[in-house]
């Protein structure tokens, strides 16, 4: 692994777990075992940092979703699919993490916001089109706003100060959101789609 390679792990553990604005260069440093200057060499500053990061997280991201939708058997696999996904990258993230970008890094956040806009929302556009025309989706769904809806629900989450997470999680009340979600939207062939996908995640 080189080593702008090993810092951007590093740095990317040490944001997720403690959020972004408490972690200095310092500490990113000492966790590697390698002297500031040499982080230096690479980026100039903190910002620079985080937004070569969130540039390189976000890609990763874009190739996830797309390969979640090669993959996916339905519609409804898919969300499952993307469930799954969301619960493993949310129990490794503190949410100050996101409120810190919210607050301190505009330009990683702008980055965010056209990943959602680019990435997220048309995908989700998709998904929500062809459930209706497979009749798992209801037939009476606006499908534009429903997509805009699921958009605002992922920034209630980590942008809101809606929940507190001292006696549910983060990643669980992101399954709950999803799940909040994926049964409104369904037919009662979708929700028994839901139903049987969960059955066999439980006995995996």
């Amino acid at each position: 692994m080189e080593a702008q390679e090993k810092i951007q792990k590093a740095a990317l553990t040490l944001f997720f777990k403690y959020g972004i604005k408490r972690v200095t260069m310092d500490d990113i440093a000492k966790e590697l075992g390698m002297s500031k200057k040499t982080i230096y060499q690479f980026y100039k500053e903190k910002d620079d940092l985080v937004n070569q990061l969130c540039d390189n997280v976000l890609l990763l991201e874009e190739h996830n979703f797309n390969k979640m939708n090669e993959d996916a058997k339905d519609p409804i696999h898919e969300l499952m699919l993307i469930s799954i996904k969301m619960r493993e990258m949310m129990q490794n993230i503190n949410p100050i993490f996101f409120l810190d970008l919210q607050k301190f890094y505009p330009t990683a956040l702008k980055r965010f916001q056209s990943f959602k806009e680019d990435c997220a929302y048309k995908n989700v556009l998709i998904n929500i089109k062809r459930g209706k025309e497979m009749g798992v989706y209801r037939s009476d769904l606006d499908v534009e706003f429903t997509a805009r809806y699921r958009m605002a629900q992922i920034d209630m989450l980590m942008f809101g100060s809606y929940f507190s997470f001292e006696k549910i999680s983060f990643t669980k009340t992101s399954e709950l959101i999803l799940d909040l979600f994926a049964y409104g939207i369904c037919t009662m062939k979708g929700h028994k789609l839901i139903n049987n996908y969960k059955k066999i995640k439980e006995e995996e």
